[in-house]
């Protein structure tokens, strides 16, 4: 089941939105959510959580395992 949902938006973003969904073959509806799903996907912030551990650490990897 779907449920609609109103926003309001700028007119400036809303045209900006409205390109970005035509450049990517897709409607705004469908861009909103997409990006809104990614957002609540929680392995994606895990995944995300992990890069941004990993990446405090990237000095040590390069100095033990090289470049």
């Amino acid at each position: 089941m779907s449920r609609h949902v109103t926003i309001r938006l700028d007119e400036e973003f809303h045209e900006r939105l409205k390109a970005r969904a035509a450049a990517q073959g897709t409607t705004v509806t469908a861009l909103i959510t997409e990006v809104t799903e990614r957002e609540l996907d929680e392995d994606r912030k895990n995944f995300l959580s992990g890069i941004e551990e990993f990446a405090v650490h990237w000095g040590y990897f390069q100095e033990r395992f090289g470049h």
